[in-house]
């Protein structure tokens, strides 16, 4: 009989390596700080996070580039039938797929983008921080 493919003795999978060199001695351990009675190390002064959404946004003077909370709030409420809001604030590929549904369906639809667009008008004029409070960008929205 033959043996079958799987019964057959491999080859180690590891290969076998030097040992460790051994390690440094250490203090004891009264003397050693633990990690929370270590002071933190300060960030280097340029370092800046790239998205915190875990902060509200700050209210801040007009600024021309920034989209505003309040437009967007009420083109969801308003003309979130047709994704206006999605539009304005950059999302486009959202407010094309509220505006097709609208116009695919020949309005008969239309209360589905409209819920939609209205809560999501909602969340813009009220939500301070997270995934309401920037435009596609990631700029925060002013008021």
């Amino acid at each position: 009989m033959s043996e079958h493919p799987s019964e057959k003795p491999t080859e180690p999978i590891y290969q076998e390596t030097k040992p460790l060199p051994p390690r440094p001695p250490q203090p004891p351990k009264a003397a050693r700080e633990t990690r929370a009675m270590q002071t933190p190390k300060a960030a280097p002064a340029n370092y800046q996070q790239q998205y915190d959404y875990d902060r509200p946004t700050p209210p801040t003077e007009h600024v021309p580039g920034r989209k505003s909370r309040i437009t967007a709030g009420l083109l969801g409420i308003l003309l979130g039938v047709v994704g206006a809001h999605r539009f304005y604030l950059g999302y486009k590929g959202l407010g094309w797929i509220m505006l097709l549904i609208t116009a695919v369906s020949l309005g008969q639809a239309w209360f589905v983008p409209a819920i939609w667009g209205a809560i999501e008008g909602i969340l813009y004029l009220v939500m301070r921080k997270g995934y309401w409070s920037v435009d596609s960008k990631h700029r925060p929205l002013q008021w």
